[in-house]
């Protein structure tokens, strides 16, 4: 009677399906923080995070999958005060420049160095890449909002522009993990390309 008893407090706790879920986006994230993207299966996976197959294959469904879930979990910085920030912050280019780049930046962080090696294995697999771009294209149109209010240029002809930042951006952040670069020289770098790309495009008074 006291060894079921026993055994019964030592079971670990079942997860609810979303605490699970993000438990094998972070052991996968584990895995390509050691630079193999091609050991990241949903086997693997399942493996590492000491589940059955079934379960990692029900919440991901295929490698893409999984790809493209490890895509949104790392995309979603403006989920955090961001846009709290932005709406309070004064109405110039270079305060709201701060605000995102700063975001960007630290979001990055929160991903780890699983972020360039989960880049590389997005672009090999043609269903996740879509995904990707999908995702650049987000971070595009959370840059056109975070400025639509100081800036008079038409939002349609700055789509390239803010693409083109979100590169850049991304490369940055590439340095950041590569330990190229400190963290506070990303956020001034970000925020000095920012400015300088946009300000040509300022309202009165909003430079």
């Amino acid at each position: 009677m006291v060894s079921i008893v026993s055994e019964t407090k030592s079971r670990p706790k079942r997860l609810t399906k979303a605490a699970r879920r993000q438990q094998l986006l972070e052991v996968a994230k584990a895995v390509l923080e050691n630079g193999d993207a091609d050991a990241l299966t949903l086997a693997v996976l399942a493996e590492r995070a000491n589940v059955s197959k079934p379960i990692a294959y029900d919440h991901f469904g295929t490698r893409s999958g999984l790809l493209i879930a490890l895509i949104e979990d790392t995309s979603r910085y403006y989920e955090t005060d961001a846009e709290t920030k932005i709406a309070h912050a004064p109405a110039t280019v270079s305060a709201i420049a701060e605000i995102v780049a700063t975001a960007y930046i630290h979001c990055a962080l929160d991903a780890g160095p699983a972020l360039t090696v989960l880049a590389a294995a997005v672009e090999a697999n043609s269903d996740a890449r879509n995904a990707g771009r999908a995702v650049q294209s987000n971070h595009a149109e959370s840059f056109r909002r975070a400025f639509e209010r100081v800036l008079d240029e038409p939002a349609d002809q700055m789509t390239s522009l803010y693409k083109g930042l979100v590169a850049a951006a991304n490369s940055i952040c590439d340095d950041r993990h590569q330990q190229k670069i400190t963290t506070q020289a990303a956020i001034e770098t970000l925020t000095h390309l920012l400015v300088t790309s946009l300000s040509p495009f300022a309202r009165s008074g909003c430079a």
